[in-house]
């Protein structure tokens, strides 16, 4: 196999939160440069920058800033900005406005009736709002 030799940015290793800083800055400004960068395909030099400096991001991020499992509110939170529903949307599913609120906060757990119609609302699966039952829905 023969590597072809490119004309790409130095890239530096992300060692710290300044060096991720930087790298997600020059992320933006390649963004920036070109919107459609994502489209231009493998051969476009600042593509290639642009992917080697993600995977650096990724990787600093993945062993610095571990995100656990999203809670079932984030879950819920999540699906409505996806969808571009507003809270309110949620008001058939779980009852009341006061109630939207507290599942939305984590002050009040996710039922399996609630989990049942928010599944129907949103296609949450329901185990991933009532991580207790996971070991028992296959009982």
């Amino acid at each position: 196999m023969v590597f072809e030799r490119y004309s790409v940015a130095k890239i530096m290793a992300v060692n710290n939160d300044d060096d991720l800083a930087a790298a997600v800055a020059r992320v933006d400004e390649l963004f920036k440069a070109n919107p459609d960068i994502l489209n231009s395909g493998p051969d476009n030099p600042e593509y290639q920058e642009l992917n080697a400096i993600a995977d650096l991001v990724f990787a600093y991020e993945d062993i610095h800033c571990p995100m656990g499992e999203p809670t079932p509110a984030g879950r819920i939170q999540g699906c409505i900005d996806a969808l571009g529903l507003a809270e309110d949307a949620l008001i058939p599913a779980l009852g009341s406005r006061e109630t939207v609120a507290a599942v939305l906060t984590g002050q009040q757990e996710v039922t399996p009736a609630m989990a049942a119609a928010l599944y129907e609302l949103l296609d949450i699966d329901v185990r991933d709002l009532l991580p207790a039952a996971v070991g028992v829905a296959g009982s």
